[in-house]
């Protein structure tokens, strides 16, 4: 079984040694202790810790929540803050940098044990998310039909190759466009608009099939009749963030 590993930054040598102790007790691999900013920065990202125990007040030229702010910048290993002090500005900087949990002096070791666990979880379960979004972009990559991934905005965030075959524009020119506004889509019938349907989509909370049969313009101005299918995109959290946007050319000539 592969050891977690913790790392802590703490200026205070009996506190941070005490620390180092109770944690070794509970099972965890010390990667090392900080005293500054500077050093955290630097054995943070050379020695990979699971979690990172920070005490916001440090010696120097940045304090904890400095610190933290400058790790997220190049890692997301999560960070619990450690502190004597909870006044309310000190709270509300340290909230702003999305830290894991704070936990104020002297805390009681169950608590600090079920907030490194909770942190850790969190973690290498956003990572099996992540893993799981690749493949779902990899098996796009290979996929004949052409396929969109848009957040609630209709804003294309993922474009695959067939697309640019369908349509002609390229996945660089569409990044960030209204689906909608962009391919001009409307229904060939009287039914709802493309993305009046997303909205029932969302409300289902399920798949949902578009109208039938719709119209897009491509690129080159011209009218492509297709089908179209949409999924949700769940996150970790159980929220949705993006839709799944498949369109497949139809069996009815182009329109000039």
């Amino acid at each position: 079984m592969v050891q977690k590993k913790v790392m802590i930054v703490e200026d205070e040598g009996v506190v941070a040694l005490s620390l180092k102790s109770t944690l070794s007790k509970m099972g965890y691999t010390i990667t090392g202790i900080a005293i500054t900013g500077k050093e955290a920065l630097s054995l943070a990202l050379e020695t990979q810790p699971d979690v990172i125990l920070m005490d916001i007040h440090l010696k120097g030229d940045m304090d904890g929540i400095q610190t933290t702010e400058e790790l997220n910048k190049v890692t997301d290993i999560p960070v619990i803050y450690l502190t004597a002090y909870a006044d309310e500005e000190t709270l509300s900087r340290a909230l702003r940098t999305e830290s894991h949990s704070y936990l104020v002096k002297p805390f009681n070791p169950r608590e600090l044990y079920s907030n490194i666990e909770f942190a850790i979880y969190k973690r290498r379960l956003k990572e099996k998310i992540g893993s799981a979004r690749e493949k779902l972009e990899l098996f796009l990559t290979r996929s004949p039909d052409c396929a969109y991934i848009i957040n609630l905005q209709n804003r294309i965030v993922f474009a695959n190759p067939s697309s640019e075959i369908l349509t002609g524009y390229k996945s660089t020119e569409v990044a960030g466009k209204d689906v909608f506004a962009l391919l001009n889509l409307a229904s060939s019938r009287k039914d709802e608009a493309g993305d009046e349907t997303l909205h029932r989509l969302l409300s289902l909370d399920a798949m949902y099939y578009l109208p039938g049969i719709a119209l897009i313009t491509m690129k080159s101005g011209k009218m492509r009749t297709v089908s179209l299918k949409a999924g949700i995109i769940k996150e970790e959290n159980g929220q949705t963030k993006n839709i799944l946007l498949l369109i497949r050319r139809a069996s009815s000539p182009d329109l000039a």
